[in-house]
């Protein structure tokens, strides 16, 4: 027996989760750029958009084009340090109007930044505590349906695996397009049906039959059994 309606099931709960945290996370996101846009307010064509940890600020150019002007990051960059606001700006020798105009509200924002840097974090703090709760609800929910969902295919990878392997040490099996083999580490073979005709006492070596893609019938002696169940398992989309 398959698993393949539990799987189903699950990857639609997991599915919808995952959207669960997106749109928290814009909600959350649009939070922190009310509390920006309250801070950055001396130029009303000023554009913030927020993502995560960091807030893009653009402005049209001569052209009516939004562009990126500079970058604010407000991201604890290694565990134990504080949270900073952090610029990150390109620099360029165009000497443009827009250009001109970037580095005045660089400047602007950077004084802002100074000035209230710590009354800045807090906010956003207080903000991003408001979903944590809900948040980490959900990836714990997330994470409990893809184990569960990890187990069930597991569970028919090693059921597929087993019929496989009877199907080998029985009629063989048969390809539906070009497949390649590695026989041995020197001996790779592109085969249309292939079976275990004979294993060692051991059971580790087996006799390999194929047949061509050309046709041609040929064996091969001391290959590897978990090696050749391996490689048909992973062809096993392409067996007939």
């Amino acid at each position: 027996m398959y698993y393949l309606n539990e799987i189903a099931q699950l990857e639609e709960s997991i599915n919808k989760v995952r959207s669960e945290r997106f749109e928290l996370m814009k909600s959350n996101d649009s939070k922190v750029q009310t509390v920006l846009e309250g801070y950055f307010n001396f130029n009303k064509e000023l554009d913030i958009k927020v993502s995560r940890e960091s807030a893009c600020f653009r402005i049209k150019d001569e052209e009516g084009v939004l562009k990126e002007l500079f970058n604010l990051y407000f991201y604890e960059r290694y565990r134990g340090e504080d949270v900073k606001l952090e610029i990150s700006y390109y620099t360029t020798n165009t000497h443009s109007e827009f250009e001109l105009n970037r580095i005045i509200l660089l400047g602007k924002v950077a004084e802002i930044v100074k000035v209230d840097c710590k009354f800045i974090l807090q906010d956003i703090a207080e903000v991003k505590k408001q979903d944590i709760e809900r948040d980490s609800e959900l990836y714990n929910l997330l994470d409990c349906y893809e184990k569960e969902k990890s187990s069930y295919q597991k569970a028919n990878d090693e059921r597929r695996k087993t019929e496989i392997e009877l199907s080998l040490r029985g009629q063989g099996v048969t390809f539906n397009k070009d497949v390649y083999f590695k026989l041995k580490r020197d001996y790779t073979i592109r085969p249309n049906s292939i079976k275990i005709a004979e294993v060692s006492k051991s059971g580790k070596t087996c006799t390999v039959e194929y047949v061509t893609r050309e046709g041609y019938k040929n064996t091969e002696e001391n290959c590897n059994v978990e090696n050749i169940i391996s490689q048909v398992t992973s062809y096993s989309n392409n067996i007939v």
